[in-house]
């Protein structure tokens, strides 16, 4: 039987934390959110030639979760390939910010993000989820445009 007075099971929400971040050179700065929070993973370790390459270790916050405080316009985005993400850094010091899917059917909604730009986070100590990037099967001719973009 239930009492007015009892106390009613509490709605368990996820965990979430808040992050600063920012390129090298701090031109580019944001503020994230992210449920769960990097600490608890996974995050994205993918052996691709670009995320090997930059050394991305990503998180892929919703796009509303996501706070440019500056430096959005000053972002130089790279497309290779299918050119289905547009990989984009800071156009002063190169650092590697992330990704955006040039996709509306695939992950519109999201925005990845390179944890290695975001404060007081310890790469060690992560959670990695191991993505074989390397070996998925996408054709990319050798004459495939690469397009540099402001």
């Amino acid at each position: 039987m239930s009492d007015a007075n009892s106390p009613t099971s509490p709605t368990v929400k996820p965990k979430s934390k808040s992050y600063e971040g920012s390129c090298h050179c701090g031109r580019v700065r944001f503020t994230m959110k992210l449920s769960p929070p990097v600490e608890d993973g996974p995050v994205t370790s993918c052996n691709c030639s670009i995320c090997a390459i930059n050394g991305y270790l990503m998180v892929y916050p919703l796009e509303s979760n996501i706070t440019w405080l500056s430096g959005f316009d000053e972002l130089t985005t790279y497309t290779f390939g299918p050119e289905r993400i547009a990989h984009s850094f800071c156009s002063t010091c190169g650092t590697s910010i992330g990704g955006k899917s040039t996709d509306p059917n695939f992950f519109a909604d999201n925005r990845a993000l390179n944890v290695r730009t975001l404060k007081g986070v310890d790469v060690d100590a992560l959670k990695l989820r191991k993505v074989d990037g390397r070996n998925v099967p996408i054709k990319i001719p050798s004459d495939a445009p690469r397009k540099l973009s402001r």
